[in-house]
């Protein structure tokens, strides 16, 4: 990692990437904000944002003394280079390389609201590695707000609103968030697929069976090969034989869950999957996940 000292405070041994130069002086973060809390006093000033080259830009990994190849102007270790290209790299990866990509492209223009911004989007990747979606969301938020004009940045934040709201089972409105990004994310973000899933619990929460197994069965179109897949048209279909009461929709719930139980038979969450839909057909009830998991904490029996 290189490293400056902030010649405004004094600190010393100062990480590169937290520090930014204005008319020649090293700032600290602190000491920036400080010194100019208002952007409009930055008019005028040259302001210069260097990249440390020994940081990868997308894993953010410190190699020491080594300075590392570049895509673009941006450091990117060998690892990451190779997933780069071969585009299969974790989400919040993806995410986090974006997102710096957007804010150093923009360091032309360097003032402080960009600044904020990008320590905002950097902090909120790190709570969506760790699955903290809801401070990642308001972090994302709060760039954008910083940032207005800037519609990347604002896509990226409807998109953590929305896998914040999945995680929290409000499907309909992170459908409605999911919406609002059709053709403005590229294919890796898989927002197909979340609208698919979202529309899926949609249609459960208001009851509405029919819609509930076509959205299952658009699911299970995308991957076949997935146990869950299989069960939640099994759900779909106990869902309408608990409603309606026809034989042949329970036939085909049995047929379905027997097809999920040849992939994977033995995890526990699966299972515990299994014996909701099974006490589904046998009671032709239709309680939500976590009530069924109250009432029969061990598992249910007929």
């Amino acid at each position: 990692m290189k490293k400056t000292d902030c010649e405004i405070c004094d600190q010393k041994e100062l990480p590169l990437n937290d520090t930014i130069k204005i008319d020649g002086k090293v700032y600290c973060a602190n000491c920036l904000e400080t010194h100019f809390p208002d952007q409009t006093m930055l008019a005028g000033k040259k302001i210069e944002k260097e990249v440390d080259p020994t940081i990868c830009a997308s894993c953010a990994k410190d190699f020491g003394e080594q300075e590392l190849q570049k895509i673009s102007t941006y450091p990117v270790c060998q690892q990451c280079e190779i997933d780069i290209k071969e585009r299969v790299f974790p989400l919040w990866v993806k995410l986090f390389f974006i997102a710096v990509l957007l804010i150093v492209a923009i360091s032309f223009a360097w003032n402080w609201k960009y600044y904020s911004a990008y320590s905002n989007i950097k902090k909120s990747n790190e709570y969506m590695q760790s699955a903290n979606y809801g401070k990642a969301t308001a972090l994302m938020q709060l760039a954008s707000e910083k940032v207005p004009e800037v519609e990347d940045i604002k896509s990226l934040a409807t998109y953590f609103k929305g896998l914040d709201l999945m995680s929290r089972d409000k499907s309909t409105e992170a459908l409605v968030e999911f919406e609002k990004l059709k053709d403005k994310l590229p294919p890796d973000y898989n927002l197909k697929p979340l609208i698919i899933q979202a529309r899926v619990g949609s249609s459960f929460d208001r009851k509405d069976y029919e819609g509930f197994l076509e959205a299952s069965k658009e699911n299970l179109a995308l991957d076949s090969t997935q146990a869950i897949s299989l069960t939640s048209v099994a759900s779909a279909y106990a869902c309408l034989y608990a409603q309606q009461g026809k034989l042949e929709d329970k036939l085909k719930a049995v047929s379905y869950l027997d097809r999920a139980k040849k992939i994977d038979s033995n995890s526990k969450e699966m299972k515990d999957y299994y014996n909701m839909v099974e006490y589904r057909l046998y009671s032709r009830k239709v309680i939500k996940r976590s009530d069924f998991i109250k009432q029969f904490p061990n598992g249910w029996t007929k």
